[in-house]
């Protein structure tokens, strides 16, 4: 396993399916609790192991090493970061990305938060979810770099077949672009825009797992993979040159750290947050992923901020 920047203590244990990390990756010795921010965990929160619910398949976010089998990524790094800051043990779960929100709320949930790249929107805002921005990354389109289809928007996929991982923002896009709801229901008001535009629809091919949505590209079962920009970057990079990004990234907006609302964390993560990026330490994250150009400023740590920057991908 990769070294990491952060030296995180030995009571931080990392979870993943089949395998959990003792300590996970190790960083400077001057990052530690921070009283002021340990003082805002709630007391009945200080004793436990928080758990943090994560989709390990989004390399490099959050993925499973295949040697180790333990959980790794730059946003397990950052969240263990956060985790030091605030004084408390914590342990990653590897949980299908389509049901984190739902276990998120059920009652006496097992997990106090989730980091596994959100993007906050209206309808998980509404569904009762928070966030607390810590990043900005936009959509991107992946193709086979030989013979591949040419992707610049959403409307170059009609025809075509897609594939994405159940419960993104990419799936609910490209339902949305043909006016349909997730699974392919028809919206009332709703335009389709590949009939618009006399094409066939966009063929959505959705999966539990983004390691599946890249083999299915990967086979020729799909045409193009529709993923965040990061994830998509660092597949073309690890492709050995069968990939390659087609078009330019669209919908630049916010990654947030989900939390129920009301959550008693809020305030002890937000400042944890602040602190990390104010001192250095997110920026060390970020360099050793080489995801740097979704970088934040202290001032950009907001609650529930969804505001996309240029170009949206598909018209709500």
């Amino acid at each position: 396993m990769k070294k990491s920047v952060f030296a995180i203590v030995a009571a931080l244990v990392l979870g993943a399916c089949g395998g959990t990390s003792s300590n996970g990756p190790s960083s400077p010795s001057a990052l530690g609790k921070v009283d002021r921010i340990a003082n805002e965990v709630p007391s009945e929160m200080k004793g436990q192991t928080l758990q943090i619910a994560t989709d390990a398949t989004y390399e490099p976010n959050e993925f499973v090493d295949p040697t180790s089998g333990e959980i790794t990524g730059w946003d397990i790094d950052f969240g263990l970061a956060l985790c030091k800051v605030m004084g408390v043990d914590c342990k990653f779960q590897n949980v299908t990305f389509g049901t984190i929100i739902t276990q998120l709320k059920a009652t006496s949930s097992r997990y106090q938060f989730s980091l596994s790249s959100w993007s906050p929107t209206q309808d998980r805002e509404n569904s009762g979810i928070d966030f607390i921005s810590y990043y900005r990354a936009g959509e991107s389109w992946i193709v086979k770099a030989s013979g591949g289809a040419t992707i610049n928007s959403a409307a170059d996929l009609c025809g075509k077949s897609v594939a994405v991982e159940s419960g993104t923002t990419e799936e609910s896009d490209a339902y949305t672009f043909m006016g349909q709801g997730v699974g392919g229901a028809k919206v009332a008001g709703k335009t389709d825009g590949c009939k618009t535009a006399g094409k066939a629809d966009i063929k959505v091919l959705s999966f539990a797992k983004q390691t599946e949505a890249n083999s299915a590209l990967l086979s020729g079962r799909a045409d193009a993979g529709w993923l965040d920009q990061p994830v998509a970057a660092y597949q073309v990079k690890k492709s050995s040159g069968q990939f390659k990004v087609s078009g330019q990234p669209c919908s630049v907006a916010p990654y947030g750290l989900a939390i129920v609302k009301g959550s008693k964390l809020e305030q002890s993560l937000t400042d944890a947050t602040k602190y990390l990026i104010e001192n250095g330490f997110y920026r060390q994250v970020l360099d050793k992923w080489g995801v740097t150009d979704g970088a934040i400023t202290s001032s950009d740590v907001k609650l529930n901020d969804n505001n996309a920057v240029g170009a949206v991908c598909v018209q709500s």
